[in-house]
């Protein structure tokens, strides 16, 4: 049943692309990414859910619960947070810019070599997101499947959420998203219901403190300025913004998946803390070892496909997308097409050399988040004053460099460079007397 309801799945992304297609095929890449803004508020919402709920969030909570518990529920509970503050004070400035990606928001605020830096480091970190993605669908297919099978249909889906993208564009990836959370929904709560209300699960050994000796404050700070940050500033983020109808809708969808992402690590958590035995505790339920009832395995298994799935389709998007409007400074939707094809099938070959779901985002947020995403956000909160553009660019070449120092070394450095872009970044911004250098034409041309 479930390998017959997989194969339904991967045909109907397939279809969905082709019709979406033909609605897409004369539009530029701005309209291609942005769903020519015609989104409302609870389908940005639902789209936000099934782009976040991914393989971090479900198989990589999982193993992160074994080794920091209960704790393990702030993977998406920071991300709740930053996605709340960003419909708080993100969403409408960066609409107000009139831009259609992350580097374009840049380039209005700061210039042509911030917005060229910014998608140079978002291209090369989220092959590490998509890569992210695709080792954790190909991790549960190879669990839940004999692994020919598994393997199989790993590639005939990571091939179907590729076309699936590349020939729908942001209309296709949205509808499908709303399909993906409903699907995620249904699989996630069915199987807490039973935990509930099962004998097998120890409910001596879960912890309701998301604080224990493994994960304290230090812990939560880093992992909110790396990861939290970005739900508040990240390029998937600022695609569901900029296909909004209104800056209200982009407000409002950001609230509501805000709400729904905290549901969802209560629940994920609680799946995993209650099969720690289990060599993974979410794809361990659908085990032959598990006493699960089959048809709430079959849903749970559905869901977890339905959220690597939804991921997968919008970093994909997101990635190519400024590939082709901000380093080519292209707005072809054809040529589009084709570079999501090519990060695609490039992230599938990556998924055999690592099966690090965590590793493979903390190594494209290490890199993002001091690099781009904090002297973004230092610039959004500070809004009055001009920007001195160099001093800028030498903090975000800092904080990126030490992000990829941290990442090499296993020291720290992250951390370091996300306080020295903010401060580089704030000290950028100031009143144009007291910068001389970004004084308008007009007031020089009155002396």
């Amino acid at each position: 049943m479930l390998l017959a309801l997989l194969c339904l799945y991967i045909f109907l992304l397939i279809v969905l692309s082709v019709y979406r297609s033909k609605q897409t095929k004369e539009q530029n890449a701005r309209n291609f990414l942005t769903a020519s803004g015609s989104a409302s508020a609870i389908l940005c919402a639902l789209s936000l859910v099934s782009t976040i709920i991914g393989g971090s969030a479900t198989l990589g909570i999982g193993a992160l619960a074994q080794k920091i518990g209960t704790a393990a529920f702030w993977w998406l509970g920071v991300g709740a947070i930053g996605l709340f503050l960003h419909g708080l004070w993100i969403a409408r400035a960066i609409r107000s810019t009139g831009a259609c990606t992350l580097p374009d928001v840049l380039g209005r605020l700061v210039g042509n070599g911030a917005k060229r830096w910014s998608a140079f480091i978002i291209v090369v970190s989220w092959v590490g997101v998509v890569a992210a993605q695709f080792t954790a669908l190909r991790t549960l297919l190879t669990d839940i499947l004999p692994s020919s099978q598994g393997e199989v249909l790993y590639l005939l889906l990571t091939v179907a959420i590729v076309l699936h993208t590349a020939f729908g564009g942001q209309k296709a990836v949205l509808r499908t998203d709303a399909m993906q959370t409903a699907l995620l929904t249904g699989g996630f709560v069915s199987a807490a219901l039973w935990c509930l209300t099962s004998s097998s699960v120890d409910w001596g050994a879960i912890d309701p403190i998301p604080f224990n000796d493994s994960f304290g404050a230090w812990d939560w700070l880093k992992l909110a300025l790396l990861v939290g940050v970005t739900y508040m500033v990240g390029p998937d983020i600022f695609s569901r913004t900029f296909a909004a109808s209104s800056s209200r809708s982009a407000s409002l969808g950001a609230w509501v998946g805000s709400a729904l992402l905290l549901v969802f690590a209560v629940i994920i958590t609680f799946l995993a803390m209650s099969n720690l035995s289990a060599s993974n505790p979410l794809s361990g339920w659908l085990s032959d070892a598990s006493v699960m009832p089959s048809f709430i395995k079959v849903a749970l298994a559905l869901g977890l496909v339905s959220a690597l799935a939804g991921s997968a389709d919008t970093v994909l998007l997101s990635a190519a997308g400024i590939v082709e409007k901000d380093l080519l400074d292209g707005d072809q939707s054809s040529r589009l097409r084709r570079l999501i094809a090519l990060f695609g099938f490039g992230a599938v070959l990556l998924t055999y050399q690592s099966s690090d779901i965590i590793g493979w985002l903390l190594y494209a947020y290490a890199l993002f988040v001091p690099g781009v995403a904090v002297p973004l956000l230092v610039l959004l909160l500070k809004k009055q004053g001009s920007v001195n553009k160099r001093i800028w660019l030498v903090g975000a070449i800092i904080g990126g460099a030490l992000g990829l120092a941290g990442n090499l070394t296993g020291w720290p450095l992250a951390i370091v460079g996300v306080v020295l872009s903010a401060m580089f970044a704030w000290f950028s911004k100031t009143s144009q007397m007291e910068n001389p250098s970004v004084i308008p034409k007009r007031e020089n041309s009155l002396k």
